[in-house]
């Protein structure tokens, strides 16, 4: 794995809750008071651990689903969101509330078209790549956004579709999809991977998005089968049910894909969804390759594609740029993040033996470096390149994902535990993978027997690797609270710890390996129990 430093002034520290560390992001727990309740919204967001009861008491308070399936998410009506809680506490299955805010996002408005001046797609995928043929079966790029102009010429005849739920008011969901796969039919531009399966799942408002309905468009993407689910839009606002819906994505083989903000020239914040674990964040670079200013720049950031006057598809009615014929110069990283959804469906297209995880480390590795040599937080480990991405063949391998703390792996956020990976037998063994933003941390669930002793170890296997081992007793909830065993030498050294079950049923403990050191940002290790 290539080396991120920690660089002076690339971590911002406006944003609440603290950004995503090797502590990882905690569930909230935040609940209506009367004197706050108007002015925060009409409707909280209350998560329970999943399950028929949970079902049941949601339905008594008049409660709706919020994110996928199987997540415990609910919009309740604020004035019922604390009795709501209190039911779920009384039995054991609250997990985390928070208001259910409106949150600003970022949209910059700022074939024949496709040639130079305007041959962006060249810069991320050369002319001489051959795009795989799109099938029925094609991976699936689901496009969070705005409603997409069906009718535009771009897409008669192509397999960019939508779902007909508002009317057209805005230009950007007909751009983002243009840009990730305009077919080549004479016409236009040309997408990244042209005529790729798209899906345009649109959201009421060009200019804010509520926390549930960011959970519940991620819902309707994993239910539809999306390969690679595409977010031009942020805000500094968190969302918890949000990184629920996500992290529930990365468990069924998706690959999430954000835009990393276009506040570069003022507060730069951390976006969400963009600074969340596992998710490729995208920065926006001028022609050549180099940094623009607008472009939000932190250690979240993985990549970088062009975002400067991108010439891409909108509703002929909304087109103000000189002639009115359905085409205008965009700029933003709203148009940079497209291009690397198109190309991670493309590379899992070519490449269906990797893993999603893998598909994601491809893409950000192979990126071609631009700047200061290796990792930086402008554009992060380069621009997008499809045909270098193409010829990794050995991409780094991680497992179990997410389970970037308890609570991904105990059951209280899926419903049911994650499996064992030591059932109290023989020896296991998982190689790992850690990056502060991408991946805080591993935990796994073990058990061992009755009057039973197993030794945990974990090696770092990169030459500066440096990492920490924690282990847990059975109910704890977060890998921040105080740890039963750990082991914390610094430095290149394996970690060891010594755990024995001196009564005579089995227990179950909760394993986390870590990043160690203020200077590292990532970390690879071989975990061993037994």
């Amino acid at each position: 794995m290539l080396r991120r430093g920690l660089l002076a002034g690339a971590l911002v520290a406006t944003l609440a809750p603290p950004a995503p560390a090797a502590a990882t992001v905690q569930p909230p727990m935040r609940l209506p008071g009367p004197a706050v309740a108007a002015s925060i919204g009409s409707t909280w967001i209350v998560g329970a651990r999943p399950g028929a009861t949970a079902r049941t008491l949601a339905a008594r308070f008049h409660a709706r689903r919020a994110g996928p399936a199987g997540t415990g998410g609910y919009a309740v009506a604020t004035g019922h969101a604390r009795a709501f809680a209190g039911a779920l506490r009384a039995r054991g299955l609250l997990v985390y509330a928070q208001p259910n805010t409106r949150r600003a996002v970022f949209s910059v408005p700022d074939d024949p078209l496709s040639v130079s001046p305007d041959a962006w797609r060249r810069v991320v995928a050369r002319p001489s790549l051959d795009p795989p043929v799109p099938t029925p079966a094609s991976p699936l790029i689901a496009l969070l956004d705005t409603q997409l102009d069906a009718t535009h010429p771009e897409f008669v005849r192509s397999n960019v579709t939508t779902i007909e739920r508002f009317k057209v008011k805005s230009l950007h969901g007909t751009a983002t999809a243009s840009v990730a796969a305009a077919p080549v039919n004479g016409n236009g531009i040309v997408g990244v991977w042209p005529s790729a399966r798209a899906l345009n799942i649109p959201f009421p408002h060009a200019n804010e998005i509520t926390c549930d309905e960011s959970a519940n468009a991620i819902a309707e993407a994993i239910d539809r089968g999306a390969a690679v689910i595409n977010m031009s839009y942020g805000s500094a606002g968190y969302c918890y049910p949000e990184y629920v819906a996500l992290q529930f994505a990365v468990a069924h083989g998706i690959v999430p894909v954000a835009a990393a903000g276009n506040e570069g020239d003022g507060t730069n914040p951390l976006e969400y969804p963009a600074s969340l674990p596992h998710v490729l964040t995208v920065a926006a670079v001028r022609p050549g390759g180099k940094p623009v200013g607008f472009s939000n720049a932190n250690a979240a950031i993985d990549l970088a594609a062009p975002g400067v006057g991108i010439m891409a598809a909108v509703p002929i009615a909304l087109d103000d740029e000189g002639a009115d014929d359905g085409y205008m110069h965009l700029s933003g990283t709203s148009f940079s993040t497209p291009m690397v959804s198109a190309a991670v469906a493309w590379l899992r297209q070519a490449r269906p033996q990797f893993t999603s995880g893998q598909v994601a480390q491809a893409i950000r590795l192979s990126a071609r470096d631009t700047g200061p040599k290796g990792w930086d937080p402008d554009t992060g480990f380069g621009v997008l390149s499809v045909g270098r991405a193409l010829e990794m063949a050995h991409p780094p391998k991680d497992t179990a994902e997410p389970n970037d703390d308890i609570v991904w792996v105990d059951g209280r956020a899926f419903g049911a535990p994650a499996p064992l990976t030591y059932d109290g037998t023989g020896t296991a063994w998982r190689r790992g993978l850690l990056d502060v933003y991408e991946d805080p941390a591993d935990v796994y669930r073990i058990r061992v027997n009755g009057h039973r002793r197993v030794l945990i170890t974990a090696r770092p296997t990169g030459r500066r690797d440096d990492v920490a081992l924690r282990v847990f007793r059975r109910k704890a909830t977060r890998i921040a609270s105080r740890s039963y065993r750990r082991s914390l030498r610094h430095g290149h050294r394996k970690e060891r710890i010594a755990l024995r079950n001196r009564g005579r049923r089995p227990k179950t403990y909760y394993v986390s390996v870590t990043v160690q050191g203020a200077k590292l940002l990532d970390a690879t290790y071989a975990l061993r129990v037994g």
